[in-house]
């Protein structure tokens, strides 16, 4: 688990890392790829995934370990191990395979996490669930709110330290309703405490009206999806969309009133008429808030929308916008290389749009397939912005 640690997202696919643990990860990430192609005969990996399939053929295996350093908390150390596998294969031959993950995270600031992730698909592609579930206590830096019109760097004089301490759970179920279209429900509850690391940073939360302490935050989210993808992990035709209204009332027994719109388009297009080798990746990403809306769910640039390069809560407000594209390249067997470019701004409300800043951004990835059956490929993402910079680690697709 794309996408840093946060919780209020749900994902923990995405990882920032340190240039100095660079070097670590792409050896631990070669001897996991390694691994699953059966080369390094007596690796603890192999071990497991033998043993692993003695219970039941269809199950792969996955584990990437590694030093994280997210560039709005400091150095740690994240291990996540992965399962994929098919419910019903002999019955079932169009459902994408079913999965689970875990996160296991700690950094030298005293932050840790613990979540699970798991998706279902079963029925002949018909209904889809995902449930996720995690605890921890995470210190990150807070910037404030409505930093839209200036650019901002990461000296120490412009932001604080904060904390929040959360458990949190959510479930989602999907229903087919015509070809690709899924109609759903989400359920998302957190129990959330959050202060500042001292006096003065709850005093600057404070200012921003920022609420220091517990609330419950539970929202029941209708959900839609647009999904003709050729591959879950490994994308090179289709599209993949989803359109999401996040309610949070008293009704459902939260702490506050507010409404959250978030909505993303991603396409995929193969660049090449003799193989799927070259594509061409992009996504849309938009999202709007009303009401009393707590800091954790507010649009947030660079956190849950998969965009790299800027440090979470650097640009935070109440809207966002962002597009990037991606072009991806096989290089050889299981590596493949891309690059990346994009831009996108946060925002109070329309009125507002002209007024704030563009954020672009570019880079370059290398991804590398842990499991070659299904495509599963580990990357790592390396992003350059403005006064910024970002190194992403992940399962899966950047998007």
């Amino acid at each position: 688990m794309k996408q840093s640690i946060r919780y209020r997202k749900n994902r923990f696919r995405v990882l920032n890392i340190r240039s100095s643990g660079l070097m670590f990860v792409l050896f631990l990430f070669c001897s996991t790829g390694y691994s699953q192609l059966k080369i390094i005969s007596g690796d603890s990996l192999v071990l497991i995934e033998q043993a692993l399939k003695k219970i039941d053929h269809k199950i792969d295996f996955a584990l990437i370990p590694g030093p994280v350093y997210n560039s709005s908390t400091r150095l740690g150390f994240a291990v996540i191990p992965m399962l994929v596998y098919d419910l019903d294969k002999k019955k079932d031959t169009i459902s994408p395979p079913s999965s689970t993950a875990a996160l296991f995270y700690f950094d030298f600031y005293w932050s840790w996490m613990f979540a699970t992730k798991q998706n279902f698909y079963w029925d002949h592609n018909k209904w889809r669930a995902i449930i996720t579930t995690g605890y921890g206590d995470l210190k990150s830096k807070y910037f404030g709110i409505s930093t839209d019109s200036a650019i901002i760097d990461n000296s120490s004089q412009n932001y604080v330290w904060m904390s929040d301490l959360t458990f949190f759970f959510t479930a989602t179920c999907y229903r087919k309703i015509v070809s690709g279209f899924y109609g759903g429900l989400e359920y998302a509850y957190a129990n959330v405490t959050q202060s500042g690391k001292d006096s003065a940073a709850s005093a600057k939360m404070q200012k921003d009206s920022v609420d220091i302490g517990n609330e419950i935050q539970s929202m029941v989210s209708p959900t839609f999806v647009w999904d003709n993808r050729n591959n879950l992990f490994w994308t090179t035709k289709g599209y993949y969309a989803e359109l999401n209204f996040r309610n949070s009332n008293d009704i459902f027994f939260s702490s506050r009133d507010f409404f959250i719109v978030e909505a993303f388009l991603n396409g995929y297009h193969c660049l090449s008429r003799k193989n799927e080798r070259l594509t061409l990746a992009w996504r849309f990403y938009i999202q709007g808030s009303w009401g009393d809306v707590p800091y954790n769910h507010l649009a947030n640039y660079g956190e849950g929308d998969d965009f790299r390069g800027y440090t979470g809560g650097k640009y935070v407000d109440r809207s966002k916008v962002n597009v990037q594209a991606e072009l991806r390249y096989d290089l050889w067997k299981f590596i493949a290389v891309s690059c990346f470019l994009g831009t996108g701004k946060t925002f109070g409300n329309i009125n507002e749009f002209g007024q704030s800043v563009w954020l672009p951004s570019g880079g370059v990835g290398l991804y590398l397939n842990v499991i070659p059956s299904r495509n599963l490929r580990a990357y790592i993402n390396f992003a350059i912005a403005r006064e910024d910079y970002g190194i992403y680690v992940g399962l899966g697709q950047s998007f």
